[in-house]
């Protein structure tokens, strides 16, 4: 299979804002998130590939609270 030349070692912006879209479509849909334990396992997988995959330097402002809202959330659940 041939590999394409300018294969980004990186998602892109617009992966991140993609799936940052998704997940504020999922909150949005459902505002009591953080009560569903479903949910929160949900959340915290997103989470995790956002901060494996992403620096705060590929969103903005408004993608990155979005992404500390759900970690604050995450937290007050796991105590």
């Amino acid at each position: 299979m041939r590999t394409p030349k300018h294969f980004p070692n990186r998602p892109t912006t617009c992966d991140v804002s993609d799936l940052l879209n998704e997940v504020a479509a999922f909150v949005d849909e459902n505002p009591n998130w953080h009560e569903d334990e479903d949910s929160v396992a949900k959340m915290v997988i997103a989470y995790g590939i956002l901060t494996n995959m992403s620096d705060p330097a590929m969103c903005t402002d408004d993608e990155c609270e979005l992404v500390v809202g759900i970690y604050e959330k995450i937290q007050e659940v796991g105590k």
